[in-house]
């Protein structure tokens, strides 16, 4: 019996056979109201012991057979899967290459193996300021909120779907993010209040969008989520690294505008310095990626 366990950074499509000792991270269904419900898809990003991560995607008939054996941060022995390039305007992960679930994959729950990292690698603002255009890979970034500010719904397949604009401040900079979705309800500003101290916000999965002037953050819809300081080492490495409070954050309180904003060193931030939802629609609106990949994101472009 061969009992060799495979490295994630290794599997390419020139070899039929891999066996993977892997950690399921992060596990989302893509929904497209625009698609045939027949093309509903599972996808995962699988992680193993050295931290090398890959996307994998289960196709619609076979979500049955393995929905109920999969289980966000739990650890799996894969193997019989279909190698294929990793495209699309959206990708997970870096790795040149996914998975696809076949009926002869194998998927068995492994006790015996810990990988305890949580998957999540973030980008620094220095690294999102330096794109010039709209990168095809998410992002992970954690930051402190300084700004949050709810815009009117806006239109998506023939529903309205919540908006909201934040500012998000780290290593001295701060960037703006938009989110759209029931990812918005984690922001509601009674919530957002509640705490008695400046709030970590923790972005997973995140667009970089070019803009007139800059770079903004987007989420991806069922894809990108958000965590108000969650209770993970790497949100104590960033408080550790960032000296948080030698920066003398205030809580969230409202403005004379009626938005949710923050102290950095004394000063409120000026939410005329960010963009306007509605005026970064008024070109463009909302399209849908899935053309080009299974994906689906709010993209607001500005006009040159």
């Amino acid at each position: 019996m061969n009992n060799r366990v495979d490295l994630v950074e290794k599997i390419t499509p020139w070899r039929e056979s891999w066996k993977v000792h892997v950690k399921v991270v992060k596990l989302w269904y893509h929904k497209n109201p625009a698609l045939d419900p027949s093309q509903n898809l599972l996808h995962m990003v699988l992680m193993d012991e050295k931290l090398h991560k890959i996307q994998a995607t289960i196709r619609d008939k076979l979500i049955p057979n393995f929905a109920v054996s999969l289980t966000e941060g739990e650890v799996y022995l894969m193997t019989h899967f279909t190698v294929v390039p990793n495209t699309g305007l959206n990708r997970a992960v870096k790795h040149r290459f996914r998975l696809l679930f076949q009926y002869k994959t194998s998927v068995v729950s492994v006790v015996s193996i810990r990988i305890p990292h949580s998957g999540l690698c973030f980008t620094s603002i220095d690294e999102i300021d330096q794109r010039t255009k709209d990168d095809d890979f998410l992002i992970d970034f954690v930051g402190i909120i300084t700004g949050v500010r709810k815009e009117r719904d806006v239109a998506s397949y023939g529903k309205m779907i919540k908006a909201v604009v934040l500012e998000v401040f780290s290593d001295g900079k701060k960037v703006q993010c938009n989110v759209f979705g029931n990812a918005c309800d984690l922001l509601e500003y009674d919530n957002l209040q509640k705490y008695p101290r400046s709030l970590l916000i923790v972005l997973e999965s995140f667009k970089i969008k070019a803009i007139e002037g800059g770079v903004m953050l987007q989420n991806v819809m069922n894809v990108s989520r958000l965590f108000i300081n969650p209770d993970i080492p790497e949100s104590v490495e960033f408080l550790s690294r960032f000296s948080v409070a030698s920066y003398g954050f205030s809580r969230l309180v409202t403005n004379e505008l009626g938005y949710l904003v923050s102290k950095v060193d004394g000063d409120f931030f000026n939410p005329k310095e960010i963009s306007n939802i509605q005026d970064l629609c008024a070109d463009n609106g909302i399209w849908d990626s899935g053309k080009d990949s299974p994906w689906w994101v709010c993209c607001f472009v500005c006009s040159a």
